[in-house]
């Protein structure tokens, strides 16, 4: 029998679009510095709900993390905050280009 594990991140329960999960992955595979926006978001295409999400909602996302992070982040950023911070304005870049 194949054992499986499974990671949940609970940190910020809450209710939203189903493709929500996959755009969250987006910005910390920015972050963790493998990825480009875009390789990211293949990654991210592999859930059914981000290729069936409205592209207007997937740059509305992205531009609203931007300014969350940017909120959290503050003056004097961690380097961790900043490393956030810093994915999530690439990535709202890359769906406004």
């Amino acid at each position: 029998m194949d054992e499986q594990a499974l990671l949940v991140d609970w940190g910020w329960a809450t209710r939203g679009a189903p493709w929500l999960d996959a755009g969250y992955w987006v910005i910390w595979l920015v972050a963790a510095g493998e990825h480009p926006p875009e390789n990211a978001e293949q990654w991210a295409a592999r859930i059914p709900s981000w290729v069936t999400a409205p592209r207007h909602g997937i740059n509305a996302f992205a531009h609203a993390n931007a300014n969350m992070w940017e909120e959290i982040a503050g003056p004097e950023p961690d380097p961790w905050t900043q490393r956030t911070l810093d994915a999530a304005r690439r990535w709202a870049s890359h769906r406004a280009a």
